[in-house]
């Protein structure tokens, strides 16, 4: 659960650092197959990033891995994990899953629609593409290989401009970006840059097509006016739809000069962008020698790909501990209490080795603490690309009167 929310945090960094390097030099510009080129990339590579690990060993010795378990809290008469309701990343968690829950309900509600809509319509062939023609008031729009027209559109002069815009939509397969866009935004919902990508696909798009349409049609003029007639009617939120952010800017594009090859060269500045995010996320100096032999409970754990693993999991180690450890009694006595952090080795092999007391309280707690350390069976091997490692634990203890 941690390790998946860092990881999108992480992916979330990359996509609003590289949206915005697009903002800043290729939004303005007519490039709009890189503009959509880019857009695509930029999404893929920020899931791609984070996912990549290489290590620099730079053969200093020591465990290099640190792992902090959970708290156990012992009574002289019972054992128990310490629990104290949800945990902040629970929560966070919970949250997390319940937005992209909406998303999804909104997403198949959509679908639905869509298909309500083709339900209500007739189908008509013409020149490889479908005809979906409603009664139903609506605005053009296309949605994969299916043009959604009102009947008494196809009487329209222009109509033949607005199936060659749709058309355009269709044949530059548009409709997977918005789906790609989408489902980028169910899983990083709380990513403003996912929305932004999702806003300037669906604009670039419609950039892409104008300037198609205004290409093969005889002036633009008559394409302008057409842009600003076909502002009445509803589509579902997923099609490729004629009037979709119709604005001054829309239209302005169309009129603008087109931007020369060498203002490509703005986009330069992406490669050493994606170089740093790559040391940043990906690439990790493996100085082992260099971390704490004492984490303390706060510190930030260093997890490998696989953790060790007591045998039979977290339930067996608390049964095991449950069975052996043993509440001093002259601790009982003086009313000693206290958390000791035990800290030891699992090596590659699955040994417990390098068994200390990095947090102590008492000179009896801390004996028998690492005592029942010391007596436990092997455990199963963390393994890090493949490859068994040596792991440091630790182990925080609580032993508590009632």
């Amino acid at each position: 659960m941690v390790d998946l929310l860092i990881y999108l945090v992480k992916v979330s960094a990359c996509m609003i650092l590289l949206y915005g390097l697009y903002a800043i030099t290729l939004k303005k510009e007519t490039h709009f197959r890189f503009n959509r080129f880019y857009l695509l990339a930029s999404a893929v590579i920020s899931f791609i990033i984070p996912l990549l690990h290489i290590s620099f060993d730079y053969g200093i010795s020591g465990t290099g891995f640190t792992y902090i378990l959970q708290t156990i809290q012992v009574n002289p008469g019972r054992i128990f994990i310490e629990q104290s309701g949800l945990s902040f990343k629970a929560i966070v968690f919970i949250i997390y899953v319940t937005g992209c829950s909406f998303l999804f309900a909104r997403f198949l509600a959509r679908i639905i629609s869509l298909v309500s809509v083709r339900r209500k319509c007739r189908i008509e062939k013409k020149n490889g593409v479908s005809l979906a023609l409603c009664k139903d008031t609506i605005a053009p729009f296309s949605f994969f290989r299916t043009i959604y027209l009102n009947e008494k559109t196809l009487k329209n002069e222009q109509a033949d401009k607005i199936i060659m815009h749709e058309t355009v939509h269709i044949r530059q397969l548009h409709s997977i970006d918005v789906i790609f866009a989408e489902i980028i935004c169910m899983l990083t919902w709380f990513n403003p840059a996912s929305w932004m990508i999702k806003a300037a696909l669906k604009e670039t798009h419609e950039y892409l097509a104008d300037s198609e349409v205004s290409e093969q049609a005889q002036g633009s003029a008559g394409y302008f006016l057409l842009l600003i007639s076909n502002v009445v009617g509803v589509q579902p939120g997923l099609a490729n739809n004629f009037n979709k952010s119709l604005t001054l800017k829309r239209l302005n594009m169309m009129k603008k000069p087109r931007s020369g090859r060498l203002s490509l060269l703005k986009a330069l500045p992406v490669l050493p962008l994606v170089i740093a995010l790559f040391m940043a996320f990906s690439c990790n100096s493996n100085t082992d020698g260099q971390k704490s032999p004492q984490p303390t409970e706060n510190q930030k754990d260093l997890q490998v790909e696989k953790m060790p693993e007591f045998p039979g999991g977290q339930e067996a180690m608390t049964k095991f501990i449950i069975e052996n450890v043993k509440y001093p009694e002259a601790a009982k006595k003086n009313g000693t209490q206290g958390k000791v952090l035990v800290t030891f080795t699992v090596t590659k092999t699955g040994k417990i080795t390098n068994i200390s007391i990095s947090q102590k309280v008492n000179d009896l707690l801390d004996a028998e603490a690492a005592r029942v350390i010391s007596i436990m069976p092997d455990w199963i091997p963390g393994e890090d690309k493949g490859a068994p490692v040596d792991v440091q634990m630790t182990l925080p203890i609580a032993f508590k009167l009632e």
